[in-house]
């Protein structure tokens, strides 16, 4: 199929999709009708319908495009698509495009994008700023922000829990600090600590325990929340 060709057929199918479904079913029909064609060989059409489900703010869409061939290579192509997904609502897509931005060198823009993406919820953005912090941050940058979020828990500032225990994360030899931070945070029914906590503990192997803060954050979480933790339950094959 001819890359036009597959343009007309994307545009028209995500026309009838939109016309016939409300918009988050039309984008799973968009994100399901891809999944097929690319399991065909279809692959222009694969891409043009994952382009329209991403230019939707679908952020797996998103991740699926951004590792497309001749789209992985290009750090332009990809700004391009993370750009058009925020554009549409796709938080995550602020914290990946900070994380290409720092990359580029562009970490004033990182910052901000981050700060955005961490304010809205986005478990990922958590560890991804840690990272940032760690690999681009001014020297010392990164052990600043964990005593300026430790000062802020002790003074009674529950919410800074999820950062400091994505931060401490980060940092070789605090690993069992940062666990009982996320624990803290569980406790206090805080999903972005359920979530964090659970990858650590899949990654300790703890499976059981793990499995049920994933069940309770798909119970009681947010879109960003909910779908970080269905990503861990699809990667570590827990039961639905």
């Amino acid at each position: 199929m001819s890359s036009s060709y597959a343009e007309t057929f994307a545009t028209g199918y995500a026309r009838g999709a939109f016309r016939r479904a409300s918009r988050p079913r039309a984008i799973a029909a968009l994100v399901q009708a891809a999944e097929e064609k690319s399991a065909k060989g279809e692959h222009a059409a694969a891409e043009a319908l994952y382009r329209m489900a991403a230019d939707a703010g679908d952020h797996r869409a998103v991740v699926k495009l951004v590792n497309w061939p001749g789209i992985r290579e290009n750090h332009a192509a990809m700004e391009a698509v993370y750009r058009a997904a925020i554009t549409a609502g796709d938080v995550q897509s602020s914290a990946s495009l900070a994380a290409l931005r720092a990359r580029q060198g562009d970490t004033a823009e990182a910052r901000m994008l981050f700060t955005v993406a961490i304010e809205s919820g986005s478990v990922n953005a958590l560890t991804m700023y840690a990272a940032f912090l760690h690999n681009h941050g001014e020297p010392g940058e990164l052990s600043e922000a964990i005593e300026h979020r430790r000062r802020q828990v002790a003074a009674g500032d529950t919410g800074s829990l999820p950062i400091l225990g994505a931060l401490l994360l980060k940092v070789p030899h605090r690993q069992v600090e940062a666990e009982a931070v996320l624990r803290q945070g569980a406790a206090l029914l805080e999903n972005r600590c359920r979530c964090l906590l659970a990858a650590l503990l899949l990654d300790q192997g703890a499976t059981s325990e793990a499995a049920e803060l994933i069940r309770r954050v798909r119970a009681t979480g947010d879109d960003l929340v909910r779908g970080y933790a269905e990503r861990l339950a699809e990667e570590y094959e827990l039961p639905s």
